[in-house]
Order: structure tokens, then sequence, then C-alpha cells
């Protein structure tokens, strides 16, 4: 596989994931930092031509994190933020989680817990070339 094929994979996972903490976390995607991220990944997709692939795994990864978080709100594996902080405190942590939010967004993005689905698997083979474009393993580049 070629470099821009390789590229073109990461770019779409990296959509897929952007997408699955804006849904899991439950964040808005009009805050600064995130709306820079999904600008950037947008412009490098239009780059590869594959825009409407990395759309497709943004929306999908926003999906994927909402069902999650819903299921774990069920189970009671989420505490609410009411439970967990107290009300005295509360503005006085909202300065620190926007700084935080960011850095969450990386730690979370390189967590091996996130699994593409299928769909976002179809995606990235979608960009591949056919192999019976490439050159026969005779003629071809040594590895």
């Amino acid at each position: 596989m070629n470099e821009k094929a390789t590229k073109r994979q990461k770019l779409i996972k990296e959509a897929y994931r952007l997408g699955y903490f804006v849904g899991y976390k439950g964040h808005t995607e009009w805050v600064s930092w995130i709306f820079k991220k999904k600008r950037e990944i947008y412009e490098k997709a239009e780059f590869f031509s594959i825009y409407n692939e990395v759309r497709a795994a943004y929306e999908k990864g926003i999906e994927d994190g909402k069902i999650r978080r819903l299921k774990e709100i069920e189970l009671g594996l989420s505490k609410l933020e009411s439970e967990i902080i107290p009300e005295g405190t509360k503005e006085a942590t909202k300065t620190k989680e926007k700084e935080e939010i960011e850095e969450d967004y990386q730690a979370f993005a390189k967590t091996p817990k996130i699994m593409e689905p299928p769909e976002i698997i179809k995606l990235i083979k979608s960009i591949e070339a056919p192999k019976m474009l490439s050159l026969p393993k005779i003629l071809g580049e040594e590895d």
C-alpha cells in the first residue's frame, strides 16, 4: 500500500475518533478547538478527494459515541456531573475543564479501546487501489 492510501486511512480513522469523542463526551461541535480540528480534517479530506467518506466516518463516530455513553449511563457506569461535583466547585472547575478538554481528546484518541466498526473499515478499503491495477510481482517494486 502506498503512502497516500495510508494517509487516507489514518484520516478516516481520525475523523471517526474525533466524532466518537464528541458524541461520547457530549461536547458541542462549536467548541473552538473541536471546530478547528474538524475543519482541518475536512480540508485534508478534500485534498485527498475523500470528503464524503471522512464526513460519514465523523458522523458515524458521533452516533457510536452517543450510543455508548447512553448505555453506560443506563448501566450506572457513568456518574452525572451533579453526583460527582459539589455545587460550589462547579464554577471553578469550568475554566480548568476548557483547558483540559483538548488534552483529554489527545489521550482519548490514542486509546486502543475504540474499535472502528465494519462500516469504517469498508470506507478505508474503498479508497485503496484495486490490486488488478498494480504491476505484477515480477515487475513490481522490491519490498
